[in-house]
């Protein structure tokens, strides 16, 4: 069954989770690489402009956290951490019927 990974991001006050956007694309070029990868996402909240939702969806959970374990994938969210204001969020859903 695929999965969904919800992955949330704030970044500090005065920043526009807009300044994400090229660390997120760094992300998916190499995501869209890896086993298991179906698709990806990115919304930004207009309400809240520091906030940032990707949805990344893959063939299971293992293949998405084997990613999570890349040294590039480590090396990107290290570079995009300057522009947070908080942990990154994750929350992981089953897609379809169980």
């Amino acid at each position: 069954m695929a999965i969904e990974v919800l992955i949330r991001r704030v970044t500090k006050p005065g920043v526009n989770a807009k300044a994400l956007l090229p660390h997120i694309i760094e992300l998916r070029s190499h995501a869209v690489r890896q086993p298991g990868y179906i698709s990806g996402e990115t919304l930004f909240n207009l309400e809240q402009t520091d906030e940032c939702l990707v949805i990344s969806r893959w063939t299971t959970l293992e293949h998405w956290q084997q990613w999570n374990r890349t040294s590039r994938r480590m090396e990107i969210d290290i570079g995009m951490a300057e522009l947070l204001a908080a942990e990154t969020e994750y929350k992981f859903y089953g897609v379809g019927l169980w």
